[in-house]
């Protein structure tokens, strides 16, 4: 646990915050940091790093007689130090999951995690190209020029044809790979919030599994989402099945308590 005091009092602003969703005083805070930290550090003190935090770019007033709200800034570095875990959740109840999305007004995407490798290749009557896969088959327009190409990438998996249809303009092959990943989405709820996150082109991919290319890692912040917004992925069950959960939504979610709350429904 930290003992430094700015910690201390910039993390308990944050869980303060995300607890009552209300600008966080001084006298609030001392009780708060005697409830978690079991430390005594008074009003006067607290005051002090207030001012601190301020200059820091970590905590901002919106009124001159309220308390203090923390930043985008400092909620990026409480998530990236908070939320990114290897631990596989399991989720049994697709309606507790849509209320709870509702509540915590998250978007949220689960899809199959189905990658399989692209195995053999078939001429059909010099018309189609037949690609097989481990567990299904796309056919194309025949072409000798794109046979011998696909040949080449025989033993490549569905994500790695998917990457080089787009780069090398293969448009009827990216249409079925991108149907086939459509039908691997187990469940999607909340779309109003990415629209909310995204005006332009990107709401696109943030509504197919192909988002998930876009994280570099299991938390994402700008610049893939603006300013104010974030999303992480999960490896979870879903229903029984293993599945990836990409969530999105406002940095000032609770997604500890979100994620804490799925916990105890499973």
């Amino acid at each position: 646990m930290k003992t430094d005091k700015r910690d201390i009092i910039l993390q308990s602003i944050i869980q303060a915050y995300l607890e009552q969703n209300t600008p966080v005083g001084s006298s609030v805070l001392e009780s708060k940091i005697a409830d978690i930290f079991s430390q005594n550090i008074p009003a006067s003190t607290i005051r002090v790093y207030f001012k601190r935090l301020s200059d820091e770019g970590a905590i901002t007033q919106l009124h001159i007689s309220g308390g203090r709200i923390p930043t985008s800034l400092a909620m990026k570095y409480y998530w990236q130090n908070n939320l990114i875990s290897d631990e596989s959740l399991s989720i049994d109840d697709d309606e507790v999951l849509s209320f709870l999305l509702s509540r915590f007004d998250i978007y949220c995407m689960i899809f199959g995690a189905n990658n399989p490798q692209f195995t053999k290749l078939h001429k059909i009557d010099d018309k189609f190209l037949l690609l097989e896969l481990e567990n299904e088959s796309f056919s194309i327009t025949y072409s000798p020029k794109v046979e011998k190409f696909l040949s080449s990438l025989l033993g490549s998996n569905l994500d790695e044809l998917e990457l080089v249809s787009i780069q090398v303009g293969l448009s009827q092959l990216r249409a079925k790979i991108k149907e086939f990943k459509r039908s691997l989405i187990y469940f999607q709820e909340n779309e109003k919030v990415a629209f909310k996150m995204f005006g332009d082109e990107r709401i696109k991919i943030a509504l197919d599994p192909i988002f998930a290319r876009s994280f570099k890692s299991q938390i994402a912040f700008g610049p893939l989402f603006d300013d104010g917004f974030m999303g992480f992925m999960q490896s979870v069950r879903f229903l029984g099945k293993p599945a990836t959960m990409i969530c999105a939504g406002s940095v000032y979610n609770d997604y500890e308590k979100f994620l804490n709350t799925i916990k105890e429904a499973s």
